[in-house]
C-alpha cells in the first residue's frame, strides 16, 4: 500500500511545470466588439420573440378551432386536404 503512495508523489509542490503551461493570448478590441455585437443580436431576438408570443398563441388557437370544427362536421377527408402543406404555393389570406 505504501508503494502506491510513493508512485503518486510528485516532485516539487504539485505545480505544473512552466514548459506545459500555455501562453495566454491578448484579446483585441475587435474581438471584444464582435462579442458585444453578438450579444446585442441575441438580445434583439429575445425581445422579438417575447413580443410575438401572443400572436403565435392566437394563431395556434385559431388553427385548432378550425381542425376541431372540421372533424365535428365529419369532413375528415376535407380536413386532410385543407391541412396539407405545399411549400411551393404562395400563401393566400382568407377573405
Amino acid at each position: 500500500m505504501s508503494h502506491a503512495k510513493d508512485k503518486r508523489k510528485q516532485e516539487g509542490d504539485d505545480v505544473v511545470p512552466e514548459t506545459q503551461k500555455k501562453a495566454r493570448e491578448e484579446v483585441t478590441d475587435e474581438e471584444v466588439e464582435e462579442f458585444y455585437a453578438i450579444l446585442r443580436r441575441i438580445n434583439m431576438a429575445v425581445k422579438y420573440f417575447k413580443s410575438t408570443r401572443d400572436d403565435v398563441a392566437a394563431l395556434e388557437k385559431e388553427i385548432m378551432q378550425e381542425v376541431k370544427g372540421a372533424t365535428m362536421n365529419g369532413n375528415e377527408e376535407d380536413t386532410e386536404k385543407n391541412l396539407s402543406l405545399d411549400l411551393n404555393l404562395t400563401p393566400t389570406t382568407p377573405t
